[in-house]
């Protein structure tokens, strides 16, 4: 009996023994003991980089803490900069192979396309990210050659955004819809006039890419036609001519004062000191500007009067995943909550423009406060002055920083009017080049 025991005993510890051995294979093998199995999912950093004024810093970071709090295994690190530096981080960083996981880019997306930058986020398209309560040609608005490379988050117009208590001041109407460039030009010059010394109608905006391009399309041109610049050296010299004039009129700051001033955001705007009565902004930085001053403000569309209408409704920006990315599925998670989510959409609101999913769109109009439903009642109005879009010119950026470069020589009188437009013409055919190479 006692032997039998024993040998049973000596039996069960064998079986016992070669059980653990079959577990902790298993656990080698990636079995049992698995994090997966256990529950725990795999840690993910992300880098998300865009660029804004500190209220978009501000509502990003808050929507980044949010899907945090509801990902606790995501931790997804922040690099943002003003508009002023932001391409020149960014093409850093593509350059030296450290792009970021998430990418906010604009309407320039193609040329990170073309330099095998981003993903192609079809295969997430209807899986990580639902773009089923977009209408049909937002939600498309990101593809390129049949594939997706980004997510429109929100659409926008120009305005001119212009504020009511110094028109009041000066005892005048405030501008009216419609108007042309002669007529905005005597506005501006009765307008100096009755506010005296120290006012100025207009910021000088001789340099803003956009703005150019709504006087060359008015006169029948574009910037880019989709093969080719789509304007000479005449309309260019024009541009420059008129926006002299205007500094010699007084009707915008002189040179030395306009050079502080970059007017891209309200961190740095003579409008929101007061000193001038209007300028042209994207009409989701409408609710910002407000934000940022006292003095009532109103919008208006852009100056016409050409042979067709100037404007364009337009996809403000895109957020776009890394093509070296490690973690594109968390990635692409992440675009869809920043678009879709309740809380996240209510956070960032119209900041990035009129959002794309039409359920989130119906709530922010609904609940919208006095300034914010002016952005959506604008942009009804801004449609009557827009027609089709055209296709952004190549490595846009290049040329936004040649642009810049001969406005400024001709504020200070470094350059003349032929010279200018020569140099604002080449540059902009040697950024389509560059991207045809």
């Amino acid at each position: 009996m006692r032997k039998e025991r024993t040998l049973t005993a000596l039996l069960l510890a064998v079986l016992l023994s070669v059980l653990a051995a079959c577990g902790n294979d298993k656990a080698a093998e990636g079995g049992a003991s698995s994090s997966a199995d256990s529950g725990k999912q795999e840690n993910v950093e992300l880098r998300m980089m865009w660029w804004g004024s500190q209220s978009r810093h501000d509502a990003t970071l808050k929507v980044i803490e949010l899907f945090e709090q509801k990902n606790p295994h995501v931790k997804i690190n922040a690099e943002y900069l003003g508009a002023d530096g932001y391409w020149d981080k960014l093409n850093t960083l593509v350059a030296g192979g450290n792009a970021p996981d998430l990418i906010q880019l604009g309407n320039n997306y193609p040329d990170y396309v073309s330099r095998g930058t981003l993903l192609d986020i079809t295969p997430y398209i209807g899986n990580q990210i639902d773009l089923s309560g977009f209408d049909e040609a937002i939600a498309t608005s990101g593809k390129l050659n049949g594939s997706q490379y980004g997510v429109n988050l929100g659409s926008n117009a120009l305005g001119i955004v212009y504020n009511t208590e110094l028109i009041k001041k000066a005892g005048m109407e405030p501008p009216k819809e419609g108007w042309t460039w002669e007529e905005m030009e005597a506005y501006g010059k009765q307008l100096v006039d009755k506010l005296g010394k120290g006012y100025y109608a207009f910021a000088d905006q001789s340099a803003f890419t956009h703005y150019v391009g709504n006087y060359v399309r008015e006169n029948g041109k574009s910037l880019f036609n989709g093969s080719e610049i789509g304007f000479d050296e005449s309309i260019a010299k024009s541009w420059f001519e008129m926006w002299d004039r205007f500094r010699k009129e007084g009707i915008i700051p002189p040179a030395e004062k306009a050079a502080a001033y970059l007017e891209i955001a309200p961190d740095n705007s003579m409008l929101v000191e007061g000193k001038i009565a209007m300028s042209i902004i994207w009409s989701n930085q409408f609710v910002a500007f407000q934000n940022a001053m006292q003095d009532e403000l109103k919008i208006v569309p852009l100056p016409g009067g050409g042979s067709q209408k100037g404007m364009w409704i337009q996809p403000s920006q895109f957020l776009a995943i890394g093509k070296d990315s490690k973690h594109p599925e968390e990635a692409a998670q992440f675009i869809d909550f920043f678009v879709n989510d309740p809380e996240a959409t209510a956070i960032l609101g119209s900041d990035r423009g009129i959002p794309g999913n039409k359920s989130v769109r119906e709530v922010l109009k609904a609940n919208a406060d006095p300034v914010l439903l002016k952005t959506y009642e604008y942009m009804d109005v801004a449609v009557n002055y827009a027609r089709e879009m055209d296709q952004e010119m190549p490595n846009i950026a290049d040329w936004d920083a040649a642009l810049r470069n001969a406005a400024q020589k001709v504020a200070f009188g470094k350059s003349s009017y032929d010279e200018a437009a020569a140099e604002t013409v080449k540059a902009a055919q040697d950024a389509v080049k560059k991207a045809q190479k």
